[in-house]
């Protein structure tokens, strides 16, 4: 067990405690492998520690000041008129689709509207617990990346399993709705699943909301996808949080042959702490990879965007955009990775970070690499940091339009490249709509410059 930081060291000792009465039997004398899992997980868990700015990974990001507390891992109850009241305040404008809810990570099947059984398996994670197939997952990822993924695994409480049928196409968009409740501060950690089978088509949105009565909540969920041959996901995140709040979300999606996989992470100002970690694996030859990305950034907000993409196999083709905005004494964090291996020949790899910030107290750290150990490849990278341009802000304000709304048009043409790659016209008008909220919050802001 190593030494903890002064302001991690209470959640640190809760989380021991809460796992040694809980799990008290070892791998050894059990004969249920997810428990052994479990004890291996927490084990790696312990000998790691929360993550420090002493971890390359983590250099631009201190978790210190947002594990601070005393954290329960007990939500609050609510009733489910207020539970109807956090839906309705979820629920998008001309957004046609099915809704899988979840509060504090535990499906509510009477409150969801769900597709027909025919095209999909919804279940909780607590109930598939036992199948192969999510074992042998939470078994390779337990000590993936950070130790908050193998915290994860040790004590993941729930989540949803989502299967995608073989051949089935979705014909509308899939809302899954995470509620979480809290009148103290409190620790969540769900684990979710989803599996899309080959030859099927999905569209999934993913957004949350949070009732807290006092309080800051943190929470820590792992997300396994799994994409098979010839099938087609794209997921939305939208994070459109509060003040209080810090999300650690971690997402691994591996491809297999001839399988597409497009997502937008848009994270908006609010929380305190937003950390993305998205892994893609490009595990089959022929497989299409796109990941968009929009950080707007506010107040003394830190979000911070860690990618990977893998090409393990030939004739594979990715394409990264990242875009940032940032106001007030906001900070952003971008790393992204791409390795092509030596097997992965004719890779088409394409990596693109840009930021512009809205003023003089904001900073971001980019940090874009690619690892190419293949010679027959087309890979590329860029970042940029900068302002308004002077010369395009006079021509606006030259035909009549305010130095305000000026600098607005100027930032919707710079997210330009991921919200209009939005393929979903009403979740992109939605995004624009939260977008032009938030600028609109922030005019001391915008006439800084």
């Amino acid at each position: 067990m190593i030494r903890q930081e002064t302001a991690s060291a209470s959640l640190y000792n809760r989380l021991v405690d809460e796992f040694e009465s809980q799990h008290h039997l070892t791998a050894a004398q059990t004969p249920d492998r997810s428990d052994q899992i479990r004890t291996q997980a927490f084990e790696i868990f312990k000998q790691k520690g929360f993550p420090t700015v002493r971890d390359e990974e983590w250099r631009f990001t201190s978790l210190v000041p947002y594990l601070k507390g005393n954290f329960s891992l007990e939500p609050a109850e609510v009733t489910k008129e207020q539970l109807q009241e956090m839906i309705a305040q979820s629920r998008i404008a001309g957004l046609d689709a099915y809704l899988i809810v979840l509060v504090n990570g535990h499906i509510h099947f009477g409150l969801s509207e769900l597709p027909s059984e025919d095209f999909v398996v919804v279940d909780s994670t607590r109930d598939i617990s036992g199948n192969a197939d999510f074992t042998e997952t939470l078994y390779k990822s337990m000590g993936i990346g950070s130790s908050l993924v193998a915290l994860n695994s040790a004590l993941f409480d729930n989540g949803f399993y989502l299967q995608v049928k073989r051949n089935a196409v979705l014909d509308k968009p899939l809302h899954i709705l995470h509620l979480y409740t809290a009148n103290k501060e409190t620790f969540f950690q769900p684990r979710h699943y989803i599996l899309v089978n080959s030859g099927a088509k999905a569209e999934i949105l993913e957004t949350s909301l949070v009732w807290k009565d006092n309080g800051s909540i943190l929470v820590n969920s792992v997300t396994e996808v799994v994409v098979k041959s010839n099938a087609w996901l794209t997921q939305y995140q939208l994070q459109n949080q509060q003040s209080g709040e810090r999300w650690l979300q971690h997402s691994r999606i591996t491809q297999e042959r001839d399988s597409r996989y497009d997502s937008y992470t848009i994270s908006l100002p609010g929380a305190d702490l937003i950390r993305n970690n998205l892994d893609a694996i490009l595990d089959g030859p022929n497989t299409e990879t796109h990941l968009y990305g929009l950080y707007l950034t506010g107040g003394n907000q830190l979000t911070d965007n860690h990618t990977l993409i893998h090409h393990k196999h030939p004739n594979c083709q990715s394409n990264e955009v990242y875009k940032g905005v940032l106001m007030d004494a906001s900070r952003a964090v971008f790393n992204g990775k791409v390795f092509v291996d030596p097997e992965a020949q004719k890779t088409n790899g394409f990596q693109q970070n840009n930021n512009l910030l809205l003023s003089d107290k904001a900073q971001v750290h980019a940090k874009p690499q690619l690892e190419i150990y293949a010679d027959d490849v087309r890979c590329s990278h860029g970042c940029t940091v900068g302002q308004f341009s002077p010369e395009s802000l006079f021509y606006l304000r030259s035909r009549g339009i305010g130095e305000n709304e000026a600098k607005k048009l100027l930032v919707e043409a710079f997210l330009f490249d991921v919200t209009d790659n939005i393929s979903n016209e009403v979740i992109q008008n939605h995004v624009k709509q939260l977008i032009y909220q938030k600028l609109d919050h922030t005019p001391v802001i915008l006439n800084e410059q």
